[in-house]
């Protein structure tokens, strides 16, 4: 199944009536989710927080497979070249979970647990401790959590 049309299939389940099409890309698609235009979210940060989450989510077993890194990359769709230096840089950066749990704005919580847990398959213990600890930093209750669970087929 494409990812455009897998990831249509689990923000409907997860976020409601929204609809995505094959063609979304990640800027359109966290617009709809966070309810801002394309525009500010392509100006601000949330697409940045949203795929450094993917990215450090795909890291946390130690090393980056080859399927987590495709996985990024289609979901980003096509990318300027600043934005494919940036993915580039954060898939080759040590990641620091402290560091990064500073730069999420209040409000993104579940999104990024959300788009973290969709980065990986949770087939091994190092991931599942991963967002074992980031839901527990991101203080998201255990409710919230067997939902994104839930909506994305993924047994915690």
């Amino acid at each position: 199944m494409k990812l455009i049309a897998r990831l249509e299939e689990m923000f409907n389940k997860f976020m409601g009536e929204e609809i995505f099409y094959r063609d979304s890309t990640l800027k359109a698609v966290i617009s709809q989710i966070l309810n801002k235009d394309i525009e500010e979210v392509g100006s601000g940060t949330e697409v940045y927080i949203l795929l450094k989450a993917m990215v450090n989510a795909a890291k946390a077993d130690g090393m980056l497979s080859e399927l987590e890194e495709k996985r990024v990359m289609e979901f980003m769709g096509d990318m300027s070249k600043v934005e494919q230096m940036f993915v580039e840089y954060e898939f080759k950066k040590v990641s620091n979970m402290e560091s990064f749990l500073k730069e999420v704005p209040k409000g993104m919580e579940e999104h990024v647990y959300y788009m973290s847990l969709f980065a990986i398959d949770l087939d091994n213990k190092a991931e599942r401790e991963y967002l074992e600890l980031l839901a527990n930093k991101l203080q998201l209750p255990y409710k919230i959590v067997d939902s994104i669970h839930e909506s994305l087929d993924a047994v915690a």
